[in-house]
């Protein structure tokens, strides 16, 4: 029971001492950043989810007239909305640290996209080569086909607990 009152102890001081960070201020006390930064967030998303997600539906067999090889051309454009993403949910995270750290909904995402990351790096390690030498019309391998499913799955899961995280705040 120590460790865990030591953990509880870290996290209450880590919390304070960034709800107390000048960027934290920055965020909060800025009244437009924070709307300006949901904008950007969603268009990051947008970005992740309209490339990422297309290519996960062809792996499923969607669009099967189009090459996967053409569309994984537009990967690095949900690459880039991840970033955009990443850098607009960090400056949420500071900006109401209180908000995020004992959210359950908070701690979903993160683990929906820990393993959406797992993932990506099992569809590159196992079939991506398989999957770029299909033609327009021909078939994914089955593993490709799984490995999409999955990753549609666990962004609509990361997309679900970030709008559930305003409903259960702590």
């Amino acid at each position: 029971m120590t460790g865990f009152l030591r953990s509880l102890d870290f996290v209450t001081s880590f919390t304070f001492w960034l709800d107390n960070s000048a960027l934290s201020v920055w965020v909060i006390s800025n009244g437009y950043l924070w709307p300006a930064l949901e904008s950007i967030h969603f268009l990051g998303l947008s970005l992740l989810i309209g490339t990422v997600g297309l290519f996960d539906l062809r792996l499923l067999g969607f669009a099967r007239n189009i090459e996967p090889k053409t569309l994984h051309r537009l990967v690095p454009l949900g690459v880039l909305g991840y970033g955009i993403n990443a850098i607009t949910g960090a400056l949420f995270f500071v900006g109401d640290t209180g908000q995020y750290v004992y959210n359950d909904a908070f701690h979903f995402k993160i683990l929906f996209m820990l393993l959406a990351g797992i993932n990506v790096a099992v569809f590159y390690l196992t079939t991506y080569r398989q999957v770029g030498g299909v033609s327009a019309g021909g078939h994914t391998p089955l593993l490709a086909k799984i490995i999409g499913g999955i990753s549609l799955v666990l962004w609509l899961g990361v997309i679900t607990c970030g709008r559930l995280l305003t409903f259960y705040r702590p």
